[in-house]
């Protein structure tokens, strides 16, 4: 992970909000992501109960900006998935409050970034899991919507057309007005270069026969109104880490808001890897995905609607995706922490672009 200078380390305030008295070793975590927010590997000094291993912990910061209320919110909606029982969520420490004061578990810095300490998680993620991975992590994802939506959330309608398709078609109209031929201009960056590649991929992609035809049929759908709740958003194979075949811990929440159930299945069902039996012809995520998905059901019932819109979220999303990837990297000339990690994420859209090539006479997704 590529830090700026003033993000090598934390305030030391900020530790001391949760470790007034302790002395902590403070170390960057490489794996930090895409976001660029600041992200750090805590391990005070503080004795431990024979036996337990060493204590960990993670500081991580909210974007710039970040309104309390809403990291306040998230947090609430954890600490409810906890309370009902799902231990893959990560534990938010409380700050150290002062006399009279309200617990809470964010901190600032005092210049308008909050952060959170949230223990350290084991496991790591799986990119094409096993039949047994798939089905344990659509079960906690499931216990988790349980949890969420007896938490409840903002003030809103509770059955409503999905937010997440909102999004998902202005990025479709955006590539259907401007397309992905456009050359670039001036010298490019090695990312950009890369990047640039990858756009007249995809461009060769809906130049395919019946290709606008697609986009265009995708961007009319008029989604069915839902039951909406809190949700992750940000589920993606990622996020979600494993020890053998268990879930160990379902990580950063920071996306959490009110959507339907079925966008965390579209998102995390399609960052996973096809099993090999199922990557030929048309077959929708519900069907590659249907045992994982029945387990899911069995916890919380998926309607005929909720399902229809795991395959239409996937597909706006591929599309959405790469254009939002496609501008940030060449149009608007951002820096991220690894572009390697770019790259595997556009290579991954690419990949199943390719795929939703295949539906464009309707397919088993719902496209009609």
């Amino acid at each position: 992970m590529l830090l700026k200078p003033d993000d090598a380390k934390p305030s030391p305030t900020i530790v001391r909000r949760w470790f007034p008295t302790a002395r902590c070793r403070i170390s960057p975590i490489p794996s930090a992501g895409l976001s660029g927010s600041p992200v750090w590997l805590v391990e005070p000094d503080e004795p431990l109960p024979r036996g337990r291993g060493p204590r960990r912990f993670v500081l991580k910061g909210f974007a710039d900006g970040w309104p309390r209320e809403r990291a306040e919110a998230i947090h609430r909606w954890m600490a409810a998935a906890r309370r009902a029982g799902v231990g893959a969520v990560p534990a938010n420490l409380e700050v150290a409050a002062a006399d009279g004061a309200e617990t809470t578990t964010i901190a600032t810095d005092g210049n308008g970034r909050w952060f959170e300490l949230t223990e350290w998680c084991p496991g790591q993620p799986v990119a094409a899991p096993s039949p047994r991975q798939a089905i344990a992590a659509l079960e906690t994802l499931a216990r988790i919507h349980v949890a969420l939506r007896e938490a409840g959330g903002d003030e809103g309608p509770r059955h409503a057309p999905p937010p997440a398709w909102a999004r998902r078609a202005d990025a479709l109209r955006a590539v259907i007005a401007r397309g992905w031929d456009s050359p670039t201009k001036g010298s490019l960056s090695p990312l950009q270069a890369a990047v640039a590649d990858r756009r007249r991929a995809a461009a060769a992609i809906l130049r395919a026969p019946g290709g606008r035809s697609y986009l265009s049929r995708l961007a009319a759908v008029v989604p069915p109104a839902v039951p909406l709740q809190p949700v992750l958003r940000d589920v993606w194979q990622a996020h979600v880490l494993f020890v053998g075949g268990e879930v160990s811990a379902v990580i950063d929440w920071h996306a959490a808001g009110i959507d339907t159930p079925a966008t965390d299945l579209a998102r995390l069902l399609g960052s996973w890897e096809r099993p090999r039996s199922a990557t030929v012809g048309a077959a929708s995520l519900s069907v590659v995905w249907g045992e994982a998905l029945e387990a899911y059901r069995a916890i919380r019932p998926l309607s005929r609607e909720e399902l229809a819109l795991i395959d239409l979220l996937h597909l706006a999303g591929v599309v959405g995706g790469l254009h939002h990837w496609f501008r940030w990297v060449l149009d608007e000339n951002r820096d991220f922490p690894d572009p390697s990690l770019v790259l595997e994420r556009v290579d991954a859209l690419l990949k199943n672009l390719a795929f939703s090539g295949e539906k464009t006479d309707g397919g088993s997704g719902g496209l009609h």
